[in-house]
This record gives C-alpha cells, structure tokens and sequence, in this order.
C-alpha cells in the first residue's frame, strides 16, 4: 500500500497500480499527499468514470489519435490539425491520421471528413530532394527529439515544462511564430478535450496553457489596388484553369474568404430574386452574402456555362490549391509582390468602406463579421487616405482599392481588364463570361 512520506520541505509518494510506477512530489502536508492517491486510485481503476484507459495508462500520442478520430469529422480544417498530429504518430511508430471528404447527410451535426487509422508505407525520397530532406531534419532534430519524449509520456504526466522546452526549441530552431502557436494550441485542444469528454482529471491543469510562445502578429494591411488588379486579371484570363478569374473576381465583388465560394457554394445557395448567395456553411456558420449586379452577371454566365446542374453541384468544381497555385502564377506575371489571397478580402472590405462611407453595419453585412472590432481589421485605410479626403485632392484611380471607381473585368469575354474609369464600377458594370473549358 502506498504511503506519503516527507521529502526535503515538502511530502511526496510512490504508487504501483497494474505494473505502472506513479511518482509524485511537491505536495505541502501530508494529507495532501494523501488525497493525491486516493484521487490516482479512483481515476486509475474507476473506468466508468472516465473514457479508454484513463491519463495514467494512455500515451499523449495515443490520446492523439483518440482525439482525431471523434473530432475531426466535424472539424473543417482538420487537414492542417492532422499533419501536426500525425508527427506526433509518427514518432512512435504508429498509424497515421488519413481524411476522406464526408458525404453530406441532413439531420444532426454536419460531418465533414471520414476518419481512418493507417500504417504508413515507408516513404521514398527523391535525390533531388535528399539533401534538401537531411538539412531539414538535422535543423529540426531537438524539437524532433521532445515531441518523441512527449509522445511517449502519459498523459498524466505531462508538464507545463515539457511542453515549454518544445517551445523554446521550435524558437530556437527558426519556426515562425504562428507555427509554434498552431503546435502549442494543438496540444492545448487535447488536454481540454481529455477533461471536459474524457472526464479525465489529470494533469490537474493543461500543462499546454501557461507557456511562453512568441507573439503572433498575423494582422495584414495589404489592399491590391486598380492597377495592380489589371495586371493580374489579365494573367488570370491566359490561365489554364478556367475558374481562376471568376473566381477571385467574385472574391473581390462580394468580399468572400476564399473557401466559401470554393467549398460552399452550391447553385441550390443562389437565390437570384432575393440577390443573395445563401451560405448554409462558412467560417461563421450559416449566412447570407450580398452580390452586387456585377457579381450577379458573373454568376449568370457561370450558370449558363454549367449548362444542367444540379441545387447540390459546387458553383466552382476546383480546388484551393489550384486556385492558389494559379494565383501566384498570375501575381508572378503580372510583377506584383506581398499579396495573398485573402488580401482580396481586406480589398473589399477597404472598397466597401469608401463607397458605403464607412457605414459598418452595411459593410458588416457584406463581409459576414459579427463584431465591429473584427471587421475593423480588414479595412484599411490609412491615414494618408485620410489626409487627401481632407484637402480634398484628386485621388489617382490607378491606386484605389481594386473595383473602387474601376471595372474589375473586362466587358467582353472576361479575357481581359480595363482601363481604370472614373465611374463607381457598380453604376454601370457588366461582366459577360465564356470559359470554353470544363472545371480543372
């Protein structure tokens, strides 16, 4: 039977439960030390009280894949979370996480990914890419090395001090801020998730919590203005994926992320006499976005492309990658640097906000944000900009946020852009489409 015992100036104690050595210390009286087994033995024998095997007999990367299994069905960017986790798996030797797209059936919450456990086959690695592959990994060998020791520790006994040194090795080692965020805010899911699902009451805090990272300063200012836009847009239309012009052209008429038009929009969202794409899943769940007659022309000649379609078939049947990939092509060509695709976003907003006078509810109803602070941080509007209203200069259309008294496509065959005009683009607008081509 386990008993506490005095320790320097504190009381510690030994406990042996189904071939498993627990060792803990620290504890100020010995009634404290007490309580601690008593609550170990409860939590490592008690199984109705607790799901799988409990803190004390299950591995952090065990609790991983546990964890994936029921949530990710109904996460949408469980892509990225899994090849974080998957690291974790990989560390031990175990089957990796592998996602299959979900199909949508009414009722209950929405799934979107089918979760599967598989062992994976040894990679090959091209020697073009061997060097390459051995430079990484010689500049990630410490991080490497803690996040093996973490896998392999129980949960039970993960600490704040463990995951800290991962930390400071991901620092150390030139990860970028956000990344070690994403890490660190992986590993902090799991451990809330074992308490509030699992039931599991150790480790008594979330060891993932109280860690210093570096700052995230993902905030973004970057708008493409008319000219930039002409550019591309003609760099767009030489593309060989036909969706990628209307496409980001829509993006910047209604001020979309990119994966709502590419992963939720259906022809059944388009409601052409309310003249609104009704989104029954986004970011922010379920909303309308509003589309301006230049969005709404787009969509027509989309619709009359697709020829029969049906209320489930995607308005754009292609991939982000394809579009990103296509994006950055055009962004190349059209010697434009620092702009993402969701600067497209910023742009609209930015737009937005000039020809609705900075009238934020309207703006709030076009870009789906739900606080003013947020939606906030995509207009961007400096104070130059606000210098020049003062004085009442003449601004230089060429510079204004993107479709801001300039057409954003061209009146002919979405080929190409035009000149930048003096009109508001959404007086007089028309944007005709003929693709030729079926989707990428």
């Amino acid at each position: 039977m386990a008993k506490a015992y005095a320790e320097g100036k504190g009381w510690a104690f030994r406990l042996r439960i189904r071939g498993q050595d627990i060792y803990r210390s620290g504890f100020a009286t010995e009634a404290e030390a007490k309580q601690a087994i008593a609550k170990i033995k409860v939590e490592y024998t008690d199984a109705s009280r607790v799901s799988g095997h409990g803190p004390y007999q299950t591995t952090l990367a065990t609790a991983f894949s546990s964890y994936a299994v029921q949530r990710f069905p109904f996460l949408k960017g469980a892509a990225q979370d899994k090849n974080r986790i998957n690291r974790y798996l990989r560390a031990l030797g175990l089957p990796v996480i592998e996602l299959t797209e979900a199909v949508h059936t009414a009722g209950g919450a929405r799934r979107y990914w089918e979760v599967s456990l598989a062992r994976e086959t040894e990679r090959t690695i091209p020697n073009s890419l061997q060097t390459h592959r051995a430079a990484q990994a010689t500049q990630t060998i410490r991080s490497d090395q803690i996040r093996t020791q973490l896998a392999a520790t129980r949960m039970a006994d993960v600490t704040t001090h463990q995951v800290q040194t991962l930390i400071d090795a991901m620092v150390s080692e030139g990860y970028g801020p956000a990344t070690i965020d994403h890490e660190r805010a992986e590993l902090r899911r799991l451990f809330n998730h074992a308490r509030r699902v699992w039931q599991w009451r150790a480790p008594q805090g979330n060891p993932a919590s109280d860690v210093k990272a570096p700052a995230v300063d993902n905030a973004r200012d970057r708008v493409l203005t008319n000219d930039e836009w002409r550019a591309i847009g003609k760099a767009l239309a030489r593309y060989k994926n036909p969706y990628a012009l209307p496409i980001v052209c829509l993006m910047l008429e209604t001020a979309m992320r990119s994966c709502e038009p590419l992963a939720y929009a259906t022809w059944g969202d388009v409601d052409w006499t309310r003249r609104v794409l009704g989104l029954q899943d986004s970011k922010g769940g379920k909303r309308d976005v509003p589309l301006n007659p230049e969005a709404i022309a787009l969509l027509q000649g989309l619709r009359v492309q697709a020829g029969t379609v049906s209320a489930g078939d995607r308005i754009f049947p292609t991939t982000y990658e394809a579009i990103g990939k296509a994006w950055r092509v055009a962004c190349e060509q059209a010697g434009v640097r620092g702009v993402k695709l969701h600067d497209l976003r910023h742009t609209a907003a930015t737009r937005y906000a000039r020809e609705f006078n900075g009238n934020l509810p309207v703006i709030m109803q076009i870009t789906g944000h739900k606080t003013v602070k947020m939606a906030m941080r995509y207009i961007n509007i400096k104070a130059v900009d606000v210098a020049q209203m003062m004085h009442g200069d003449e601004e230089e259309v060429g510079r204004l946020p993107a479709g801001y008294k300039a057409k954003l496509t061209g009146s002919k065959e979405c080929t190409e852009t035009v000149e930048p005009s003096e009109e508001p683009a959404r007086q007089s607008n028309v944007v005709r489409v003929n693709f030729g081509r079926k989707a990428a």
